[in-house]
């Protein structure tokens, strides 16, 4: 759950109908989703990036990494690849592991596929996600130990869902000025969620020992029925996310109290590849 938790936000940090018909009438808050275009920071040079995973400020609770780079192909796409799990006393109590890989168009920064591999204690899981231009198709794979494995498919008819990472470059793309709001459907695994960004503030943060210039963010998440009704996301109570205020803007640090305490992921290693 603090692994999960965190990596929605910071990959990161925050319709959804499910196999019926796209002829009925569309939700008010389908209707709001930020469907501006990219930005003046759509762009990113190849990053490598590795962030700590901390519990009620006490714990090392989990390390994941996230490599960003490009194909080299004439059709250019960004390619990213995370790979993480719980540590320490945290893995004691609840071992996780993940694999996931992104694959994003560079101009529209629109996801085309993502897939995402998970391992917590005893059940296996693998989402693979198909990101058409009105809707998202999921095919996914959950294995018990011991048992066989069960499969299913269900379709997320919506024109502008994001994937966490096609999310995460998204957000970083637009101007973020102060009281600037945005609106996106995402989707970290087989189930789609609607999130909501602020901007609240630029400010000055010490994080791992250094003080940068921020972009202050505030996060809320809800969920997204089968019947396109929204509920609330009772598992996290307050998020807040600080992005670099530079020309990479690459996420810094999350702040999450969800219900089993207090959750934080801080960036403690940064290399560019090129």
């Amino acid at each position: 759950m603090i692994l999960r938790t965190a990596t929605l936000f910071t990959l990161i940090s925050l319709s959804c109908l499910f196999g019926q018909s796209e002829e009925r009438e569309t939700p008010a808050w389908m209707k709001n989703i930020t469907r501006i275009p990219p930005g003046e920071y759509a762009d990113l040079r190849a990053v490598h990036l590795e962030y700590t995973l901390g519990w009620n400020n006490k714990v090392n609770a989990g390390r994941f990494k996230i490599s960003i780079n490009r194909t080299k192909s004439k059709n250019e796409k960004f390619v990213g690849e995370a790979t993480g799990g719980s540590t320490g006393f945290a893995r004691a109590l609840w071992p996780y592991d993940f694999r996931a890989r992104s694959v994003i168009d560079t101009e529209s920064l629109r996801p085309i596929t993502f897939q995402l591999s998970e391992r917590e204690k005893d059940q296996a899981n693998s989402y693979d996600i198909i990101f058409e231009e009105k809707r998202q198709i999921y095919n996914t794979r959950t294995q018990k130990d011991g048992e066989e494995m069960k499969s299913g498919m269900s379709r997320f008819r919506f024109d502008y869902g994001q994937d966490v990472l096609s999310a995460a470059f998204y957000l970083r793309s637009q101007p973020l000025k102060v009281g600037d709001e945005i609106a996106m459907v995402v989707t970290p695994f087989n189930k789609p969620y609607l999130s909501y960004f602020k901007v609240i503030g630029r400010e000055k943060r010490k994080i791992k020992g250094k003080t940068h210039n921020t972009i202050k963010l505030d996060a809320k998440i809800a969920k997204i029925n089968g019947d396109r009704t929204i509920k609330s996301y009772d598992k996290i109570k307050e998020a807040t996310l600080w992005i670099e205020d530079d020309n990479y803007r690459l996420p810094l640090e999350l702040q999450t109290d969800i219900t089993i305490g207090f959750v934080s992921a801080r960036l403690d290693e940064k290399k560019w590849l090129e």
